[in-house]
C-alpha cells in the first residue's frame, strides 16, 4: 500500500506545473473587482507556459502547451486553434532557449518574457485578424502585453515558491 501512496505522491507532484497553468488560465477569465479589466486581462496562461517551459520542461511537454492553448481558446472565445498553435510553437522556441534564461538573473528571465509576450500577442492579434478578415483593435492587445510584463514577477514568484516546495522534495 505504501508503494501506491508513493506513486500517487509522485504523480501529483508531476502534475503540479500543468495544474498551475490551468488554474492561471481559469483565473484569467474570472470576475475581478477592477473595472474594465476583462477585455485587457493579461495572458496568465502564457506566463505559466513561459515559466514551466524554462524551469521544468520535463513536466510541461508540448502536448500540455497545446491543451492549455486549446483551453485558452475555448474560455476566451478565440478562434479554435489559434492559442493552441501559438502556445505549442512558443513552447518549442522557449524550450530551445531555456539554457540561456535558466542560468541567468531574474532580470534576464523577465526580459525574455517581455520579448516572448510581445511576439506572442502580436502574432495572436495578426492571426485573429486574418481569420476574421478584419483588423481587430490593437490597443487592447498592447494593454494586455504591458500588463503581462508588469505583473510577471508576481505569478513567477508564486511558481518559484511552488517549485521549491513541491518539486524539490525527494
Amino acid at each position: 500500500m505504501e508503494v501506491v501512496w508513493q506513486r500517487l505522491d509522485l504523480w501529483l507532484r508531476a502534475a503540479m506545473p500543468s495544474s498551475v497553468a490551468v488554474l492561471l488560465t481559469l483565473l484569467s477569465v474570472g470576475v475581478w473587482p477592477l473595472p474594465y479589466l476583462g477585455p485587457v486581462m493579461p495572458p496568465l496562461a502564457f506566463i505559466a507556459l513561459y515559466y514551466w517551459s524554462i524551469h521544468r520542461p520535463d513536466l510541461f511537454p508540448p502536448s500540455i502547451a497545446f491543451i492549455l492553448g486549446a483551453l485558452n481558446d475555448i474560455i476566451n472565445d478565440l478562434p479554435m486553434g489559434v492559442s493552441a498553435f501559438l502556445f505549442t510553437l512558443a513552447h518549442q522556441v522557449i524550450w530551445r532557449q531555456r539554457r540561456f534564461f535558466a542560468g541567468h538573473s531574474f532580470f534576464m528571465l523577465w526580459s525574455g518574457f517581455a520579448l516572448a509576450a510581445a511576439v506572442m500577442m502580436v502574432a495572436q492579434w495578426l492571426l485573429i485578424s486574418l481569420i476574421g478578415w478584419k483588423t481587430i483593435p490593437f490597443l487592447p492587445v498592447l494593454i494586455q502585453t504591458v500588463l503581462a510584463i508588469v505583473i510577471f514577477p508576481l505569478p513567477c514568484w508564486v511558481m518559484i515558491r511552488l517549485q521549491r516546495a513541491v518539486l524539490s522534495v525527494n
